[in-house]
């Protein structure tokens, strides 16, 4: 049977999958992304897990493949994709083991259906280009039904393979490029993080929520940054906080409980907006981006192992900052994201940046 390449989201299983798997770390972590969805889903599991991995001598190691089995949920087989996390890139050969290992227990456990998300992507840092490669050359013949969710979509999930007048997207076809709905989509994982894509030759990285994979990229993640003397809990509080720069409502947005009640302060014109704004925003956003991928050494792994990726801020709710959720916005974030990226390998700013031309007034 083909494998089949879905967008959806894989814990809604829809397509009935006896058990899911997923790439894991081999330290005790499961902190991020579909893991730590999983975590959540499975706390006995993970304990053991962290057992497993803290042993003397370790119990799962890279290109392992544990099996756990639940009563009334899917069966979980945890995979070694990676010794370690943030800054550990995942293992071509220990993703081929573990699956390999995963097809050999599948068959013997009676297990005729698996979905799974694209694994050692995203902080694994390897292509998923190579990554499918493997995952075909192992499932390719397997007489059974494994589901790849390879773009996260909310509650539904749909074949992403061309309609029938084209090439069929089975193990032997694709990139992992085609189009879905008339567009060329982010490749999300649950939670909302979004990942890679193509146009044309270039992989393109779509994110927006600071619950996912690349989720560091939001400026709601949880991640503080220090600038002007202080500390700000996340660079939407630095950011929308120097509306007011130099008033008392700087530090009162700077206090906010919340990025998403910073967000709110700073966009409500109650409060005196500072009057060059339009002319100094994209410097602010370039000065706490910058801050927070220097001041995070794991943020900068992930975003320097992006390569020359596009990155795109994906949203219909902004078409300033974001791509407008249809490609016609500017994507100031992602373009200052990836001039940051060039900044961290040349080891330093580079030419003051450009301000466009735009009469748009969102955030």
């Amino acid at each position: 049977m083909p494998i089949r390449f879905v967008s959806g989201d894989l814990f809604d299983n829809i397509h009935g999958a006896r058990a899911i798997a997923h790439g894991c770390n081999c330290q005790g972590s499961m902190g991020a992304g579909v893991a730590k969805t999983i975590r959540a889903r499975y706390p006995a599991m993970y304990e053991e897990y962290r057992v497993r991995c803290k042993a003397e001598p370790r119990r799962f190691n890279l290109g392992d493949c544990w099996l756990w089995k639940a009563d009334d949920q899917p069966w979980v087989f945890n995979l070694g994709t990676q010794e370690g996390y943030w800054r550990s890139r995942a293992s071509y050969e220990a993703i081929e083991a573990a699956l390999n290992e995963m097809r050999r227990q599948a068959d013997a456990e009676g297990i005729a259906s698996i979905a799974m998300p694209r694994i050692g992507v995203g902080y694994g840092g390897l292509s998923w280009k190579k990554v499918r490669a493997i995952v075909e050359a192992v499932f390719g013949d397997w007489p059974g039904m494994l589901v790849v969710y390879e773009e996260y979509v909310p509650k539904e999930s749909a074949d992403v393979s061309p309609s029938s007048d084209n090439q069929a997207r089975t193990t032997s076809g694709g990139d992992g490029s085609e189009s879905l709905g008339g567009r060329r989509p982010g490749k999300r994982s649950p939670g909302g993080a979004t990942e890679e894509a193509k146009e044309g030759d270039m992989s393109v990285i779509r994110f927006y929520s600071a619950s996912g994979e690349y989720g560091g990229f939001s400026n709601f993640s949880p991640h503080s940054i220090t600038l002007k003397g202080k500390t700000w809990p996340t660079s939407e509080h630095y950011f929308q906080a120097q509306k007011f720069a130099g008033m008392s409502d700087e530090d009162e947005v700077r206090q906010a409980k919340s990025p998403m009640i910073a967000a709110r302060m700073g966009r409500s014109r109650k409060r005196p907006l500072r009057k060059d704004w339009e002319s100094v925003k994209d410097q602010i956003m370039h000065e706490a981006v910058l801050a927070k991928f220097t001041q995070h050494g794991d943020l900068r792994e992930i975003l320097l192992g992006t390569g020359d990726a596009k990155i795109v801020e994906h949203t219909e709710n902004d078409a300033y900052w974001g791509d407008g959720g249809d490609g016609s916005g500017k994507n100031r974030l992602g373009q200052i994201l990836m001039r940051v990226r060039e900044e961290l390998r040349a080891g330093g700013p580079i030419s003051p940046i450009a301000e466009p031309d735009s009469r748009n007034k969102q955030k």
